[in-house]
């Protein structure tokens, strides 16, 4: 079971990369990277919150103090897999250093600042749809 979970999280890796590799030659690196890392994060959201909502039906309200929450994992060829060959960390730091190295702090704090917010506002998004989803009757 082990090496097939392996297996899928590598094939996921190889298709996130070349959706990265996509993603970069149609549109500048700086952007591609701010696409590609809002994509992931949104997937990341909503596969959390989808792992959570699986993991939770039956039960009145996850979290409450009448049901103890317990881990639910979402699919790791998504989240590490695909979302993480997708999205770039390090990438972002070597943008930001070169960015410092040109002396253009301003715009390096900028960059930082509008990846964090969109990211994170991608996250919340990601999750708010299964959370809507959950909603409906």
């Amino acid at each position: 079971m082990r090496r097939r979970i392996a297996w899928t999280v590598a094939v996921a890796g190889i298709v996130g990369a070349a959706g990265r590799w996509a993603v970069a030659t149609q549109i500048n690196d700086d952007w591609a990277l701010l696409v590609v890392n809002v994509a992931g994060c949104g997937l990341i959201g909503w596969a959390i919150a989808r792992a959570g909502r699986s993991h939770a039906q039956g039960h009145p309200r996850l979290g409450s103090r009448s049901t103890p929450r317990s881990p639910a994992a979402p699919s790791p060829w998504l989240t590490a897999g695909f979302c993480g060959a997708l999205t770039s960390m390090s990438a972002l730091a070597l943008q930001l250093a070169r960015l410092l190295d040109d002396g253009r702090v301003g715009t390096a704090g900028a960059w930082l600042g509008l990846t964090v917010a969109a990211c994170t506002g991608a996250f919340i998004t990601g999750r708010a749809v299964v959370h809507v989803q959950r909603a409906r009757p």
